[in-house]
Parts: structure tokens; C-alpha cells; sequence
């Protein structure tokens, strides 16, 4: 007879895969990670040989599916008879926790070494422990022991002194203490390298196969001479900056770099990378699709893969000829971490410092990984406490990192110093901002808004701290000026990707334009325009609004010119919510000195070592917000799974809404698409298309200003449900928010 592992449909019929067809997928998996990775993984393994550790684990980690209970239900569902089965009124288990029962048919194990092995097969699905010692051994006295010859001749290809007789459930005991958390000795065993990397790459390998997809697709290849190429063709430059080619020196290091805008911080980076598996991680998802597009153009396509949580509609909206399918293959390929780049939001990586049930997967790949970790500014206190520790964590197992930004906090440097080499500030010697600090709300500043636009063709960004205060500025501009545009979160899907390709192109025009954003564009687009108006904030997120102006290598402010970057130095829109009210108190103070005079790059970055000064900083809740996270896990705070993780490090749920005016413009065609995607016969393909293109309805909005929303969509097959947000809503000014509670 055949033992089943799996079951699937293809072509609208059922298939199902035997327990040998997906175990040898495993092993074929493993050859091609070994014939790919070998020296890196075999140098981060202390114990024994990695390689015949893991297929060990490959051989038995599903053996448990022989379990009668669990063969019935798969030829249920095949509408195969059914075995006889003596199980009575036993309660099934899963089969995880049945396949070390396996284990001890095999001899010449050493203690430690069975162990990790056995553990890492109970415990690579993450299912309820809610059975006793006695349900065990019924389970597998009745369960298993009358398995026939087959299965266990194939063992016996493998390992042909096992001793099938042997097989008991004498590892109950061990079972318990893995779950128990407050069992020392076998916490050292859990979160020992070892141990993580084995399980992790067991879940890899287990993944990859079941989704049909490589392990691994190929090396990178050496970073240098595909850079010098990409550079050619851009801007006729057939060498690297020597900042850039200093990345090739530091590839056998963890680095920090603190270093200008237009020094060429990506291409120092990517030339550090070398010929390792490489992840680049970025705040946002909108920086995160520009940097995808960058670095396909050095690599090419086929090497860099894109991960967060929108990646499908980028594929579909980037790669329109090509078929879906192999847009869904490349995001299979993608989740299962395989390229050898992959361009991601940092929640896809750093979430796993919870230690969520499976987290080891993420943790072991990047252990023979290296990590670019840009724009760092752009997290809050408590997510950087998160991605700092997970680094410390990763660089223990033997990964390394590029920490980089144009304004890296002092104190995160110190915090650093031990793990990474910190190179000295790069700074870019063009004189490119002259600042004039303004009294009064950023609402006085219109006048003199109105008069930049009609003295000149100047390109203007005014960059607000609220959505609300956003469409506030914009309704007065739009009354006295015909070329003003508004950008923030507060719009749907459709309607702001309309609104970043425009803003990246306005700024190239010969007419004069006003766009008012929010801090939306921070770090996030590549854009380059003359004057900026901005209410006061932090000094690092002041930096990084000053980077969207004069960007371009030949523009450069003299004494006499007037100021580009006017900061209103009245109470800001959020009220201190988004940014501390001391640190901003602070970057005022010391902005002071430069009012109406030039701010170089490198005072920048003394700004950020004085506004952000450890020992002035320590009352403010940016710092007592980082420490305290920090502190947390290094007591070992762990989340219960990977949605919890996610939600803890992004720190605010959301819900995705439709403003019930778009939903009673488009009502007929969206409930067409909630019928495709709630169809569970209609093929894969076109229930994510369904969803892409009902995505484009929707924005994303706080939970709690979901009060009052009726539910749109609720179902186990759509991954969050869609509300109705009763606001009126026009493309012009998004969501109006007037009455909804806090900030948007």
C-alpha cells in the first residue's frame, strides 16, 4: 500500500503525494542547498556534520503520517477505503509528534545529537501538546507498530542497520520539557546555534519542497564589475567612488555606516555583499519597490526577489508580460527566502526575534546570510530596540550586517560597537541646505508658500506631520494656485500609486508645483525639489526631509541664496504624538545655530550626536520606549506566533477599509471580486488577481478609528478582512478624516 503525506489539487482533481515522493523532494532539496551553500552552513555548525544531521531529520521528520488515523483521513478525502484500525476511542496525534518514535531504530547517535534531532522533528509544525504519556504509546502501539514492509525497506536505503522492533514512545518525557520554558538545560539546547540552525533549515527544506520550489536558485556572483556596468550605462562612470569600492575591504566584517546623500551609501552596500546570500531591508514598502527595481538593473531579474506584504500586486503591475503563474511562482520562490538577493520590509525579518513557533527558519538563513540594513531612522524607538537585538542575535550565529544612514543615532552606534566595525562618517562636501527657522504654525508659513510658487518655476514640498493637517494646507494652497497636489496615506491603493509616480516626475517639469505630503516621502522616493516648508520634528527625521531637496550632484546653495528648508517652530499638528516632544525641543534648540545659514553634512550629523547625547536623553520616551523594549527581550519575551510578532513589531494593528463612496461607485464589481476570491473551486490564479484588483479599493487605517464600520468581507480564505469605512472619500483629498478620533 501507499502511505500518503499530502494532498492537493491539480487541474481541478485530487492528487495526493506519498510519504518517500515528499521526503526524497527533501532530500533533493538538501543536495541543492549543500551544492550551493556547503562551506558557508558547514562553518556556523559546531557539532558533528550539518549535512547528516539534516537528513536525518528529512528521512523521519513525516514518518509519523504512517500513523493509521492520519492515512484514513487522506484516503477519506481520496475517497479510498479506509485501513482497519484499532485505535478505539484514542484521540489522534499529530503526526510530529509521532515521527521521533522512528528514531530509535537508529543507532550510532550520540545523546546531544538525537536529541536536537528529535526535537526538531516534534516540534517543526507548531501543533497542540494536549495528549499524556499513555495516549502516546496507544497511538503508537496501535497506530504504527503494524505498518508493513514497505515503508521501512525504504528506511533501509538509507540506513540499512535499522532496527524497526526498537520503535517506542519512551521520548514522551523529553516532549515536556522542550515546552517547558523554565527548564534550563534544555533552553540551551533550543536556543543554542545548533539547534536553530538545524531546526530552521528543516523547515526550509520542508517548505520548499512541499511548495515545489528550489531551496536555493543560484550565487550572486562577485558585486563589483555588475555595479561598474549598472554605472555606465546611468551615468557614463566606468569606476567606483572610493567610498563605494571600500565595501569590498569590509566583506569579512559587520559594518556601520554613517554617510551622505549622493555618497553612494546602496552601491558601498551592495559592493560589500560580495558573492553571499544577501537580504536588503528598508522601512517602507514604497522604498522597498524602488530598491527592487534598482537592484534588478545591476543583477538582473531573475536574481533578486521581493518580499512584504503587498509583492504580488508589484510583480503583476511590474511584470505585465508574463503570466500570473509565474508571477505566483516567483512569490513562492520569494516567501521561501531563495533568491540569492531579496529586497524586503524589515517586519518579514525581524519579527522573528519573538521567537514565534518556526522563527528558527528565518534565523537560519540568515545565519550564512548578510543583512543591508537602510534608512534605520525611519523606525520607531521600540521596533529599532527589535531589529537592533535581532542583529546582535544574527551576528552571534554567524550572519553580518551593513547598518546604514545618512543620520545614525549616536547611542545605537555605541550599543554596536562590539559586534561591528564602525567606519568613519562619509560626508558629502557640496553645500546643498541653508535652513530659516520660523515662529508660529506651519499654517503662517502660506504667504510665503504662495509667493515661492509665483516667483520662479520652484518645485515645492511641504511636508506636514498629520494626514489631517495635510488636507488642511492643501484645501487653502488649492484656492490661490492651480498646480497643487496632495500625498498621504490616506488614500486608496489606485489612487496614491497615481500620486508617487507623479511626484517623481513633477519635480523634472518646467512648470511650478506644490505637492504637500506628510512624512510619507522621508526616506521613500526618490525625489529632488527646490524648497521645502516643514513643521518642526525630530532632527533625524528633519534630515531626511531636507534629502528630498537639492538632491542632484550639480545643484549647491551659496551664502547669498535664500534659505531652502523654512521649519515652522510652533506646535506641530501631531501634538508630540508621533515625535518626542523633548527631542524635538531639542533639535530646535540646537538648530538655532544655524538659522539662516548653511547646514553641511557633517553638521548634520553632530546635530544627531547632540540632540541624541545618551546621557541628556535618558528622561525622554524615545529612550526609556528603546530600553524598555530592549530590555524585555533580553529577558526572553517571545510571542505566541508570527501574526502576533508582526503586529507587536509595526506596533499599530490596521484594518484595510473601502470609503463607503468608493464602495457604492464600484459596488457591483467589487462584490463580482469578494465571489471570485471566496470561491474556493476558482483557480489560484484567479482568485489572486480577484484580490489585487480589489485591493486597489482600499486603504489601510488604524483599528481604532474603525469604530462605527460595518464588515465588508469576513472569511478563512481572505487573509484580512475588508471594512467599510463610512467617510466621504475624492481623489483629490483622500479619506476625509474631520471627526475620526486621534491622528491618521
Amino acid at each position: 500500500m501507499k502511505y500518503y503525506a499530502k494532498t492537493y489539487y491539480e487541474n481541478g482533481k485530487k492528487k495526493a503525494e506519498t510519504i518517500q515522493e515528499h521526503t526524497e523532494e527533501l532530500i533533493d532539496a538538501l543536495r541543492e542547498l549543500k551544492s550551493i551553500y556547503s562551506n558557508e552552513i558547514s562553518e556556523i555548525y559546531t557539532k558533528n556534520d550539518i549535512w547528516k544531521d539534516l537528513e536525518i531529520a528529512c528521512i523521519f521528520h513525516d514518518l509519523g503520517k504512517a500513523s493509521i488515523s492520519f492515512q484514513n483521513n487522506i484516503r477519506s478525502f481520496l475517497k479510498l477505503s479506509k485501513l482497519d484500525s484499532q485505535t478505539g476511542n484514542i484521540s489522534e496525534i499529530p503526526h510530529n509528534y509521532l515521527s521521533p518514535a522512528f528514531l530509535e531504530g537508529l543507532s550510532g547517535l550520540t545523546k546531544g545529537q538525537k536529541l536536537r534531532i528529535l526535537f526538531a522533528i516534534a516540534f517543526h509544525h507548531d501543533r497542540s501538546f494536549d495528549f499524556n504519556e499513555d495516549e502516546l504509546i496507544k497511538n503508537i502501539e496501535n497506530n504504527i507498530s503494524n505498518i508493513d514492509n514497505e515503508i521501512l525497506e525504504w528506511i533501509k536505503e538509507y540506513y540499512y542497520d535499522y532496527n524497526y522492533s526498537s520503535i517506542n514512545a519512551n521520548y514522551y518525557h523529553r516532549l515536556k520539557t522542550y515546552l517547558d520554558e523554565n527548564n534550563n538545560k534544555i533552553n540551551e539546547i533550543k536556543y543554542s546555534n545548533d539547534f536553530v540552525i538545524l531546526k530552521g533549515l528543516l523547515h526550509r527544506l520542508d517548505y520548499s519542497a512541499s511548495a515545489h520550489v528550489p531551496i536555493e536558485t543560484e550565487r550572486l556572483g562577485d558585486t563589483t564589475k555588475p555595479l561598474i556596468n549598472y554605472l555606465f550605462r546611468k551615468h557614463k562612470s566606468n569606476s567606483l567612488k572610493e567610498f563605494q569600492k571600500k565595501g569590498e575591504y569590509y566583506r569579512n566584517k559587520s559594518v556601520i555606516a554613517t554617510a551622505s546623500t549622493g555618497i553612494g551609501k546602496t552601491e558601498f552596500a551592495v559592493n560589500w555583499l560580495g558573492d553571499n546570500k544577501s537580504f536588503y531591508t528598508l522601512p517602507l514598502r514604497v522604498s522597498s519597490n524602488a530598491m527592487h527595481k534598482r537592484l534588478s538593473d545591476i543583477f538582473g531579474i531573475e536574481k533578486v526577489g521581493l518580499l512584504h506584504s503587498d509583492s504580488f500586486s508589484y510583480e503583476i503591475e511590474n511584470n505585465k508580460e508574463q503570466s500570473v503563474e509565474t508571477n505566483i511562482n516567483k512569490i513562492n520562490i520569494t516567501r521561501q527566502l531563495s533568491f540569492p538577493l531579496t529586497v524586503t520590509t524589515a517586519d518579514q525579518l525581524f519579527t522573528s526575534v519573538f521567537k514565534w513557533p518556526g522563527y528558527e527558519r528565518i534565523y537560519a538563513t540568515l545565519a550564512y546570510s548578510k543583512i543591508i540594513l537602510d534608512e534605520p531612522q525611519g523606525y520607531s524607538p521600540k521596533t529599532l530596540a527589535m531589529i537592533i537585538k535581532s542583529l546582535e542575535e544574527i551576528n552571534q550565529l554567524g550572519g553580518s550586517f551593513c547598518y546604514m544612514s545618512a543620520t545614525n543615532h549616536p547611542f545605537i552606534i555605541e550599543k554596536m560597537k562590539n559586534i561591528a566595525y564602525i567606519l568613519p562618517y562619509e560626508f558629502n562636501q557640496k553645500k546643498k541646505h541653508k535652513i530659516e527657522l520660523v515662529p508660529g504654525i506651519v499654517n503662517e508659513l502660506i504667504e510665503r508658500i504662495i509667493n515661492a510658487y509665483k516667483d520662479s518655476n520652484n518645485k515645492i514640498l511641504v511636508i506636514v506631520n498629520t494626514v489631517k493637517k495635510s488636507q488642511e494646507i492643501y484645501s487653502i494652497l488649492s484656492e490661490e494656485l492651480n498646480n497643487v497636489k496632495l500625498l498621504h496615506s490616506g488614500f486608496i491603493k489606485s489612487d496614491r500609486n497615481l500620486k508617487e509616480d507623479d511626484i517623481k516626475i513633477d519635480f523634472k517639469k518646467t512648470v511650478p508645483v506644490v505637492w504637500v505630503t506628510t512624512q510619507l516621502v522621508e526616506a521613500s522616493l526618490d525625489i529632488d525639489y527646490d524648497i521645502l516648508f516643514t513643521e518642526k520634528a525630530s532632527i533625524d527625521s528633519l534630515v531626511q526631509r531636507m534629502g528630498r531637496v537639492y538632491r542632484a550632484s550639480y545643484k549647491e546653495i551659496r551664502k547669498d541664496n535664500s534659505p531652502n528648508i523654512i521649519i515652522s517652530c510652533g506646535d506641530p499638528s501631531d501634538n508630540y504624538y508621533i515625535y518626542d516632544k523633548i527631542i524635538v525641543d531639542r533639535t530646535v534648540e540646537k538648530l538655532k545655530e544655524f538659522h539662516i545659514k548653511i547646514l553641511t553634512d557633517k553638521s548634520k550629523q553632530d546635530l544627531m550626536n547632540s540632540v541624541y547625547n545618551e546621557k541628556e536623553i535618558k528622561e525622554t520616551g524615545f529612550y526609556k520606549e528603546f530600553n524598555y523594549a530592549y530590555s524585555l527581550l533580553e529577558l526572553g519575551y517571545k510571542a505566541d506566533n508570527k501574526k502576533e510578532a508582526q503586529r507587536m513589531f509595526r506596533e499599530i494593528s490596521q484594518v484595510n477599509g473601502i470609503p463607503t463612496p468608493i464602495y457604492d461607485k464600484n459596488q457591483i464589481r467589487i462584490d463580482e471580486l469578494i465571489k471570485v476570491i471566496k470561491n474556493t473551486k476558482t483557480k489560484l490564479s484567479d482568485r489572486l488577481m480577484a484580490n489585487h484588483e480589489l485591493n486597489q479599493f482600499t486603504l489601510s487605517i488604524p483599528i481604532w478609528k474603525k469604530g462605527g464600520s460595518s464588515e465588508l468581507i469576513k472569511s478563512k480564505d481572505i487573509t484580512k478582512s475588508i471594512f467599510l469605512i463610512p467617510s466621504n472619500y475624492n481623489s483629490y483629498i483622500g479619506m476625509d478624516i474631520k471627526g475620526m478620533e486621534n491622528i491618521f
